[in-house]
Order: C-alpha cells, then sequence, then structure tokens
C-alpha cells in the first residue's frame, strides 16, 4: 500500500469519534468506538433466516465490541449488550421506523432510570449449591461458539432441529450456572463445556426449577430496555436493525 494511502488510514483512525454509553450492571459509563463499515457489514452479512441465526449475530457482534469497547468485555453482561446495540444503531440514525416518533436517544435515556435489580445468588436444592448470575458478554459468546462449531455443517431435518432445540435449552443454563457445588467438591462449569454440559444434563431437571426462574428474570430485565417509551412497541435486536 503506498504512503499516500497509509496516511490516510492512520488520518482515519486518529479522527475517529468516541461514544459515551451507560451500562445498567455497572451503574457507570463506557467509552465506544462506533461502526465502520467494514463492521456494519459484517453485521448485515450475520442476517440469516436459519436457526442458528441469532447466533451468528451475537458472534460477530461480540466481536466488534471486543475491539470498539474501551474496557475489559469481560466486565459487562448481556444486560449491556442492549444499550452498547442501542448506541451504535442511534449514531447511524436515531428514528426507528417510519411510523412513529420513537427514537433510539430517547430509549438510551430512559433506560438510565431502570432500576437493575441483578445480581448474582446461591441457589441452594437437594445437595446441590449452584452460584448464578446474568451471563458476561465473554461466557455468552463462549457458549454460543461452542453450538455454532457443533452445527456449523449440519443440515437441519425434523430430528436435527429438535437436538439444536434441546442443546440450546441446556446451553442457556449453562450460561447462567457459574459454579456447581455438591459436598465438598466444586467446579467452575465456564471452562470445560463439553463435559459441563455433561454435568448438568446428569442432575434431576427439578433442580433447575429457580435457575430457570432466575433466568427468565433476566430475560424480563433485558426487554425493558428495548421498549419503546410512548407505545406498546420493542425493538428487535437483530441484524435488520443495522441495514438502513
Amino acid at each position: 500500500m503506498s504512503d499516500k494511502f497509509n496516511d490516510i488510514l492512520n488520518e482515519i483512525k486518529s479522527t475517529r469519534s468516541v461514544l459515551t454509553v451507560f451500562l445498567p450492571s455497572t451503574q457507570t459509563e463506557v467509552e465506544l468506538s462506533p461502526l465502520t463499515l467494514a463492521q456494519q457489514k459484517l453485521i448485515i452479512e450475520s442476517t440469516s433466516d436459519t436457526t442458528l441465526g441469532v447466533l451468528f449475530f451475537n458472534n460477530i457482534f461480540y466481536k466488534i465490541l471486543k475491539d470498539n469497547l474501551n474496557g475489559n468485555i469481560k466486565d459487562y453482561n448481556t444486560i449491556d449488550r442492549v444499550n452498547l446495540t442501542l448506541a451504535l444503531r442511534q449514531h447511524l440514525k436515531d428514528s426507528i421506523d417510519e411510523e412513529s416518533d420513537e427514537t433510539v436517544s430517547k430509549l438510551l435515556t430512559r433506560n438510565k432510570d431502570i432500576p437493575y435489580n441483578i445480581e448474582p445468588v446461591t441457589v441452594t436444592t437437594g445437595d446441590f449449591t449452584f452460584t448464578v448470575q446474568a451471563p458476561t458478554l465473554d461466557v455468552d459468546n463462549f457458549v454460543n461458539t461452542h453450538l455454532l462449531n457443533k452445527y456449523k455443517n449440519t443440515s437441519f431435518d425434523d430430528n436435527k432441529l429438535k437436538n439444536l432445540i434441546s442443546d440450546l435449552y441446556a446451553c442457556e443454563i449453562l450460561k447462567f450456572i457459574k459454579s456447581i457445588k455438591i459436598n465438598d467438591k466444586e467446579v467452575n462449569l465456564h471452562n470445560e463445556l463439553t463435559q459441563s454440559i455433561k454435568v448438568l444434563e446428569s442432575i434431576d431437571s427439578i433442580h433447575f426449577k429457580q435457575v430457570t426462574n432466575y433466568i427468565n428474570t433476566v430475560r424480563d430485565e433485558e426487554a425493558k430496555y428495548v421498549r419503546y417509551t410512548t407505545e406498546d412497541k420493542s425493538i428487535d435486536i437483530t441484524p435488520d436493525l443495522f441495514i438502513l
């Protein structure tokens, strides 16, 4: 590449703007670089009607956030991802749709006032003790990547689809359980995923009732941040949000 083009690229990097985004889990603001055209292309390319489409999108988005965040991505969770996504979209275009006066900036302003009540909990059931918490973006990506690798070359017939749905269910539980203890033995479940899934699948389902209730609470919390401020509608966090 010629010196002139190198000089232009260096100038572009030095003059990029920075967004400031409020994160619910820490109740602080973080700096975030806007999307480049290349990153927007990656998001659009993740658009898919396949069963794995959401996982592909989240996988791509994780890589973008890791590059653009001025901070350690391990410090933020999936609830924070909503505001980060909205901030990137608002920088591109503030209006949401032609049929509404709602804007992304209104949501981001409102979101600062939503009480954050999601904290790690310890669940004791039978002989088991689970440490349960909202998954960090790092853990969420780790589990999603495991699933994508397992099914990346799969053609989905009814049986394979059922296998995927059951794996999604088990992996959703795995994302939220950081560790498990039985008697005097304890293991971190977010290191060896294949073995961790086997451990969870060997436990009677009744012991996950409090865990699934916690999961539903977190997902309901995430949904609050994408609701319109004046209408009974919500923004869908999908690649289509970035096709302008």
